[in-house]
């Protein structure tokens, strides 16, 4: 009986639960509706001064003017619009547009707004400071990367992006690999956005502790073709201690190596490398396009990785007549095949 009496009791409030969290839904639901429509209504009669603004076709700023007008609880909702539109226009109508954030305090608010205790406000506030180009706020954006919430810190990520200050680049590489992570994608962005003046960094994060750090250093260098981490990346693919980050590296290498990484890229494609590894390396090859790769790669024709030998007949072709001749010496199987067919269908053999 006391039994019964308990699994009663467990099923009636695992229904409560249950309803519950469905009233929660439902009014989290109806609330994001009104809020919406609000919204809506309050900005429609500035749509169109918001649109010519957006378009450039404000010549004489009357529509800017007109925004910059506006006041009481219609401001804000007009301010969302322009944070959104921001982030999709260049030029002069970036500028007219800020222009409109500026006047209405909404710059000046955002530093104070970066601390406030909700969540999409400090994501707003991140947001206005890097599409108005706010140099001073750097500081600020930087300690931000660091935010309890993932949508703050990735919106701080784009905001430096957007300012392109080479100097945040060591920290936002920090971040990619701290215990509050800032997304690899969107760090990789910003940090492309920064131009040259982050070779340093990247040279510096291919020792960094974590992988993550590592592997977008390693990602970004080639990517650029930073010759300054030439060194770290060699050291990167011979001994590092993740297959991802030495996967990285070995990319890297193919974009932007020397003759001199050859031999090292193909003591990766031995038997006894991670298998994603050997292909990392292949490819790096004839992406490298040095001759003395051939006879490496002809050895790899055979290998019983099909992708691997598959890889290393594309890299052949790439390394021009030589390789051409090695690939067709090689025995027949279906990689070489493939490869030999596709060279004809596009004219890269005899």
């Amino acid at each position: 009986m006391i039994q019964h009496d308990l699994l009663w009791a467990s099923s009636a409030l695992v229904m409560l639960a249950c309803l519950a969290l469905v009233a929660l839904i439902v009014a989290t639901k109806v609330s994001r509706t009104v809020r919406e429509r609000r919204t809506a209504e309050l900005v429609a009669p500035h749509r169109p001064h918001l649109l010519a603004v957006a378009s450039g076709e404000d010549e004489d700023g009357t529509h800017r003017d007109a925004l910059i007008e506006v006041d009481g609880p219609a401001r804000e909702a007009v301010d969302d619009v322009v944070v959104d539109l921001l982030g999709k226009v260049r030029g002069v109508p970036a500028e007219e547009l800020a222009s409109v954030l500026l006047a209405h305090g909404a710059v000046d608010r955002a530093p104070h707004d970066l601390r406030d205790g909700s969540i999409l406000r400090r994501a707003r506030a991140a947001h206005v400071l890097g599409l108005c180009h706010v140099g001073a706020a750097l500081p600020l954006l930087v300690a931000a990367l660091g935010d309890p919430a993932p949508e703050v810190r990735v919106a701080a990520t784009r905001a430096l992006g957007r300012l392109g200050e080479p100097s945040a680049s060591a920290a936002l590489l920090a971040a990619v690999g701290a215990e509050r992570v800032v997304p690899a994608g969107p760090a990789a962005d910003a940090l492309e956005g920064m131009g040259v003046g982050i070779s340093g960094a990247l040279r510096d994060a291919l020792y960094a502790s974590s992988a993550t750090t590592r592997t977008v250093a390693a990602y970004l260098s080639g990517e650029g073709s930073f010759s300054r981490s030439l060194e770290g990346l060699r050291t990167v693919l011979a001994s590092d201690d993740d297959h991802t980050v030495r996967e990285a590296a070995a990319v890297a290498l193919g974009r932007m190596g020397r003759a001199d990484d050859v031999a090292e890229l193909l003591r990766e494609t031995a038997a006894d490398r991670p298998r994603s590894l050997r292909r990392a390396c292949a490819a790096a090859l004839g992406e490298l396009g040095d001759p003395s790769a051939v006879d490496g790669l002809a050895e790899l024709l055979g290998d019983p990785d099909p992708r691997l030998a598959e890889i290393a007949a594309t890299a052949l072709l790439q390394l021009g007549p030589a390789g051409r001749t090695a690939l067709d010496a090689a025995p027949d199987n279906a990689s070489v095949e493939t490869s030999r067919a596709l060279a004809r269908l596009t004219g890269s053999a005899a």
